[in-house]
C-alpha cells in the first residue's frame, strides 16, 4: 500500500471487534446485491463465460461455454471492449494531457513544457512493466460491456517506484456509495492458501487455523476480506495520514490481520449507466439479453433442423423383414426392397426451412451488434459515402456514446490519473514545477481518438459556418471581418486534436509578425532606394548624352536656371 501499514497486535480486542463489524457489513452488502448475482450469472453464461462465478466457485479449467450455440454476443462484447481500448486508452496514442485553468499561463513556454513532460512521465508509468495497465484495462472494458460495472485496482509497489494495476472480478466485490452517489466503500472477498497468507501477513498475525494448516495443508485455501472505506468511519487511519482505511480480515478466525491507509481511493468502480436507486451499473449486454437468448435458441433449433436435412430420419414398412441398416458410404442393405422393387426404408423429409432460420438469426445478430455499438467501433461506412457523410454518421453515433464516455472519464479515468499523479509526486518522480504554477489547479484534457472524434463536431460547425459565409464574401468581402483568423485557427486545431506542441504561443506569433513586418518594411525601403539609384543613374546618363550634342550645354544651363528660379 502507499502508506505504512500496521500489523495487528495479537489479542487486540478492539481490532477483532472491528473485523467482526466488517464481516457483518460485507454480509449485508452481499445480501443487498443478491438480485444482481442471478442476472450477472445469466449474462456471463451467454456473453462472458470466463467470468461465470457469481452463483458459486467454478473449477479452474472447466468448460464454461457448453450451452452457447452462437458466439455473436461474446464477439460483440469483445469488439466493444477492444474499441474502447483503442479509442479511449490506446497505448500507441497520447490519450491524455495535463493543463491548468489559466489558458494564458498554460501557453507560456516553461509551463507548457512542464505540463507535457509531466504527462509523458505519467504515460510511461502506465506503460511500465510490459504495459501492465493496458493489458488489465482491456479486462475492465469487457466487464463494463457485459455486466455494466467494472472494478479496477492500483496498488503502489513500495520501493518499486511504480503502480501495480489489476481488474478485480465483479464476483468478489461489494460496493457502497456516499451521499453524492460516488463509490466510496469497496469490500473484496477472496481466497488465499495458508502458505500465501503466511507469506503476505506473517505467521504471528494470521489465525490459529491458518497457522496449523501451514504445516499439514499449505495449499488449503482460506477466505479473506479486504475492505477499503473512509478512514473516518473506522476511527481514523494507521498513522493518521490516509483518507482511506485499508483493512484485511481473516474470515475464518474473524480477526484483523493488517491495517493501513491510502491517500487516494485505490479502487475505481466505473458504471456503464445506472438506474435511479441502484448502486451497480447496467450494461449493453443487459439491453441485448432478450436477443441474445433468442439467438441462442434459434441457433440450436437451426442446427437441429440442418442436421435433420443433411442426415434425415428414416421411415420403414412395418411388415418388412430386413436386417439392421448399414448407413456408411458404399454399404449394401439386403431386404430393403420388396419384390416390386419398392424401397421399404425411405428418408423422412419434413420440409423444414433452414434458410428462414438463418435469416431470422441474422436479424438478431444485427440487433445484438447494434446494442454493443459495433458499427461505431468499426467506424466503417459504405464505399460510396463522401467524407462529409462519414463525418455526419460518426457525429450522430458519438452523441449516443457520449454520456457513457463522460461517465467513464468521471468514475474511472479522472480518479485514476489523479492517483497516479499524486503517487508520482510523493515519490518525486515528476519534474519540479515552475513557481508560477503555485496555487493553480491542474486539469486533465483527453486527447484519445474517441475524445477527438467528439470534439471534431466543433470543427465541423466552424467549417460549415465558413462554407456558408463564402458566397456572401464574394458579394461583399468585408463580411470576412466578422471572423478572427487567429482564434479560428486555434479552435480548429483543438477541435481536430492537433498536438499542442505544434502551436505557437500568442507572444511568439506577435513577435514573428513583428519580425516579418520589419523585414517587409526593410525590403520596401531597399526597393525604393534601388529605384531612386536607378533613376539617378538614368538621369546622369541622359545629361551626359545631351551635353555631348550641339547646343546641349546651353539647354542644360537654361533648364537648371529655370529649376533654380522655380525653387526660389
Amino acid at each position: 500500500m502507499t502508506e505504512p501499514e500496521a500489523r495487528r497486535v495479537p489479542g487486540d480486542a478492539l481490532m477483532d471487534d472491528l473485523a467482526r463489524d466488517l464481516i457483518r457489513r460485507h454480509a449485508e452488502l452481499k445480501s443487498a446485491r443478491g438480485t444482481w448475482e442471478a442476472h450477472w450469472q445469466e449474462l456471463a453464461d451467454f456473453v462472458r463465460p470466463q467470468r461465470a462465478e457469481f452463483t458459486g466457485p467454478r473449477t479452474p479449467g472447466d468448460r464454461r461455454n457448453r450451452e452457447i450455440f452462437d458466439g455473436t454476443p461474446g464477439q460483440a462484447a469483445e469488439s466493444l471492449a477492444a474499441g474502447l481500448w483503442g479509442m479511449v486508452t490506446n497505448a500507441a496514442n497520447q490519450w491524455f494531457a495535463l493543463s491548468i485553468d489559466d489558458p494564458d499561463l498554460a501557453a507560456w513556454q516553461p509551463v507548457k513544457e512542464w505540463l507535457e513532460l509531466a504527462a509523458e512521465r505519467m504515460r510511461s508509468l502506465f506503460a511500465h512493466n510490459g504495459g501492465q495497465f493496458y493489458a488489465r484495462v482491456f479486462e475492465l472494458y469487457g466487464d463494463l460491456a457485459t455486466f455494466g460495472t467494472g472494478v479496477f485496482y492500483s496498488e503502489d509497489v513500495i520501493g518499486g517506484g511504480y503502480l501495480r494495476f489489476s481488474t478485480r472480478p465483479l464476483a468478489e466485490i461489494c460496493v457502497a456509495e456516499d451521499h453524492a452517489g460516488l463509490v466510496d466503500t469497496v469490500f473484496r472477498a477472496f481466497r488465499m492458501t495458508a502458505r500465501q497468507a503466511v507469506q503476505r501477513f506473517g505467521s504471528d498475525t494470521v489465525g490459529d487455523k491458518i497457522r496449523d494448516a501451514v504445516e499439514r495443508q499449505p495449499d488449503r485455501a482460506f477466505p479473506f476480506l479486504h475492505a477499503v472505506l473512509p478512514a473516518a468511519e473506522v476511527g481514523g487511519s494507521a498513522g493518521g495520514q490516509g483518507a482511506w482505511a485499508s483493512i484485511y480480515v481473516d474470515v475464518t478466525d474473524r480477526k484483523m490481520v493488517r491495517r493501513g491507509s491510502f491517500a487516494e481511493m485505490p479502487f475505481q468502480v466505473p458504471r456503464w449507466s445506472t438506474a435511479a436507486g441502484e448502486v451497480y451499473g447496467r450494461s449493453p449486454a443487459m439491453l441485448a439479453l432478450a436477443d441474445v437468448k433468442m439467438l441462442n435458441q434459434m441457433a440450436r433449433t437451426t442446427i437441429e433442423a440442418a442436421h435433420k436435412a443433411v442426415n434425415p430420419p428414416l421411415i420403414a414398412f412395418d411388415d418388412g423383414v430386413y436386417r439392421p441398416m448399414r448407413l456408411y458410404p458404399g454399404s449394401v442393405n439386403f431386404g430393403g426392397v420388396n419384390q416390386d422393387g419398392r424401397a421399404l426404408v425411405q428418408p423422412l423429409f419434413t420440409g423444414s426451412r433452414v434458410d428462414i432460420g438463418l435469416e431470422m438469426e441474422e436479424q438478431r445478430r444485427g440487433a445484438i451488434r447494434e446494442a454493443f455499438y459495433f458499427s461505431l467501433m468499426q467506424m466503417v461506412g459504405r464505399a460510396d459515402m463522401t467524407a462529409t457523410e462519414v463525418m455526419a454518421r460518426q457525429e450522430e453515433k458519438l452523441r449516443l456514446l457520449g454520456p457513457h464516455l463522460g461517465r467513464l472519464q468521471a468514475e474511472f479515468l479522472d480518479p485514476l490519473i489523479e492517483r497516479v499523479f499524486a503517487v508520482m509526486e510523493r515519490n518525486r518522480a515528476l519534474p519540479e514545477p515552475p513557481a508560477e504554477l503555485e496555487g493553480y489547479r491542474l486539469t486533465i484534457d483527453y486527447v484519445s481518438p474517441l475524445a477527438k472524434a467528439q470534439k471534431a463536431s466543433d470543427g465541423q460547425a466552424m467549417l460549415r459556418a465558413l462554407e456558408s459565409i463564402a458566397p456572401l464574401a464574394q458579394i461583399d468581402p468585408t463580411v470576412v471581418d466578422n471572423f478572427d483568423p487567429d482564434v479560428l485557427a486555434r479552435r480548429l486545431a483543438e477541435a481536430w486534436g492537433a498536438p499542442a506542441a505544434i502551436l505557437r504561443g500568442p507572444d511568439e506569433v506577435a513577435e514573428l509578425r513583428r519580425q516579418r513586418a520589419a523585414a517587409q518594411a526593410a525590403q520596401q525601403q531597399m526597393a525604393m532606394l534601388q529605384q531612386a539609384a536607378q533613376a539617378a543613374e538614368r538621369g546622369a546618363g541622359a545629361a551626359q548624352r545631351l551635353a555631348a550634342t550641339e547646343g546641349g550645354t546651353d539647354l542644360i544651363r537654361g533648364l537648371a536656371g529655370a529649376v533654380g528660379g522655380a525653387g526660389a
